[in-house]
């Protein structure tokens, strides 16, 4: 018979994905870049019917492998539209397999509650948390990637019987990620399954599938890599092995985000606040030192320790790796670390469980600061009207009132379980916290976050697609809402420093020329322009 505090805590998990992931998730506008430029090309694609080649304003667009832009397309056809929702429900619904395998995974290997404890620390890191909405790459690519690992892992815990399906899942999870974002949907899953068949002693296993594994793995990957190097045989080879895996990874100037080794350290720190707060160095060490001394024990071999440590050092390792390999390339995004954190919410669930068992000195030290930390950013959301000028907080407004509400609402339960040592409460305030604002504060910083130009962008695409308008632009970089929002099947974005291209896009009729605000005065001193319409940081210009 199923406790009653089983279904609890499933229900409150279920609360905390609706809150966080699907509470007004097709309320506000695509972002521009990634999200106008991907759903674009979906949309070319669905509209096409070309579910082979993809093309970015009416140029082919070699970089990725079309896996993602398929889930898109079956959504559009399921739901008979193409918007907002119908663009980030595909991806939302896809991060629950990850997140499934690993409730199971945790509450077959240690109880229910352990397992309610990791989810709801994947599913309120901040990073986890904000980019796993949005109808990018890199979230797609984390759902197949971390289930990859995953089903990897169950290969240690289930019947002997049982463990080729979930190595069949290993490499077929890897393959569809080598299909969402290409090579590291192979060399992370693989990393792990190398380093850890290392440590623990698995060779046999690992060559008794390894073959049938790469055979479903070469079913799904190389139909479409064999097709696209038959019909774009240099090209595609240039621009997809090349340039977008082999020199992006080394750190060329291929798109630009060149960062240093620790970068993806300082994302960590924000990226799964606010859990991260309670895990100090001490208590990490302490972690890995009960794992060394618990191998260093005497007649204890590697495989002859619990189950739980076995996934600990399982997860410890994924961390080390996703980590490492990310940081050695020099091209570096902050959503490329994005597939950490499941096994970084396995890690920092271990030092919750001391604090909601134990009641752990430290760790409520830790959360008393946390408490007052937010009664600090109270106190600045209070006065932050005083130093905005007024007509950005007047669009700041309602995430003022929101934060305000419910960090008051807050403090005062997380402070009163902390008096009464209600430890467990005091985790579900903190998860329930960050879900309530995940929910009702993203569209509003969304918004605030457009009032600084792709609200520009959104209305002059808007104006284009009603009065059937081209539309060009100068030096503002290539600015996807505009495509998206005008439907246009070609924009002319022009980057560079070139008025004798400007000039002659001045006497082009019924086409919006879009400049920035900040470059007009010095286009003024070589061709007298007027604005026809300006907005706060892009305007339409025509000549005087």
């Amino acid at each position: 018979m199923i406790k009653k505090e089983n279904i609890s805590l499933f229900l409150i998990l279920v609360l905390l994905c609706f809150l966080s992931f699907f509470t007004f998730l097709g309320s506000y506008p695509l972002l521009d870049v990634d999200e106008t430029r991907y759903v674009t090309m979906a949309r070319d694609m669905f509209n096409n019917k070309d579910f082979m080649t993809l093309y970015l304003n009416g140029e082919y667009f070699f970089e990725k492998p079309p896996f993602y832009f398929w889930l898109e397309c079956l959504s559009f056809e399921f739901f008979g539209t193409i918007n907002e929702l119908t663009s980030r429900l595909p991806i939302v619904i896809l991060s629950f397999l990850p997140l499934g395998l690993l409730f199971l995974l945790c509450k077959k290997v240690k109880n229910i509650k352990f397992a309610f404890i990791v989810c709801s620390i994947l599913v309120t890191s901040l990073e986890y948390n904000i980019i796993t909405k949005i109808a990018i790459l890199d979230s797609v690519l984390t759902s197949f990637i971390a289930s990859s690992i995953l089903c990897y892992f169950y290969t240690f815990f289930v019947k002997e019987k049982n463990k080729k399906y979930f190595w069949f899942l290993t490499y077929i999870f890897s393959a569809l990620a080598v299909m969402t974002k290409g090579i590291p949907g192979f060399i992370v899953p693989f990393g792990i399954i190398l380093i850890s068949t290392i440590v623990f002693k698995k060779y046999k296993e690992l060559f008794m599938f390894l073959f049938p594994g790469l055979f479903l793995f070469l079913i799904i990957t190389l139909p479409w890599h064999l097709i696209m190097l038959k019909t774009y045989p240099g090209v595609f080879f240039h621009e997809y092995i090349y340039k977008h895996h082999f020199l992006r990874f080394l750190g060329s100037d291929v798109i630009h985000r060149n960062q240093p080794w620790y970068f993806y350290f300082l994302t960590i720190l924000w990226g799964a606040f606010p859990h991260i707060f309670i895990v100090s160095v001490k208590w990490l060490q302490s972690s890995l030192k009960n794992i060394r001394n618990c191998l260093n024990k005497k007649n204890i071999s590697i495989n002859t320790i619990d189950n739980y440590n076995k996934l600990k050092i399982l997860n410890i390792i994924s961390v080390m790796v996703i980590l490492l390999f990310f940081s050695s390339s020099k091209t570096k995004l902050i959503t490329y670390i994005l597939p950490i954190y499941p096994f970084l919410a396995f890690v920092i669930a271990n030092i919750w469980e001391k604090f909601i068992l134990y009641n752990d000195k430290l760790i409520k030290k830790t959360l008393i600061l946390l408490n007052i930390i937010f009664l600090f950013a109270i106190f600045i959301l209070f006065f932050i009207g005083k130093v905005l000028p007024s007509e950005i907080y007047i669009n700041f407004i309602p995430i003022q009132i929101i934060s305000i509400t419910l960090t008051i609402i807050f403090v005062i339960y997380c402070s009163w379980t902390l008096i009464k040592n209600k430890t467990f409460q005091t985790f579900l305030s903190i998860v329930l916290y960050i879900s309530c604002l995940s929910a009702f504060l993203t569209p509003w910083i969304y918004y605030f976050d457009y009032s600084f130009g792709q609200n520009d962008l959104i209305k002059y695409a808007k104006l284009a697609k009603d009065n059937n308008f081209s539309i060009s632009t100068y030096k503002t970089g290539k600015r996807y809402s505009l495509l998206y929002y005008s439907e246009l099947p070609f924009i002319n974005f022009q980057i560079k420093d070139n008025l004798i291209w400007l000039n002659k896009e001045l006497d082009k009729k019924n086409n919006l020329l879009i400049v920035r605000n900040k470059d007009i005065n010095n286009i003024n001193n070589n061709l007298p322009l007027k604005i026809k319409y300006k907005g706060v940081k892009f305007s339409v210009v025509e000549r005087k």
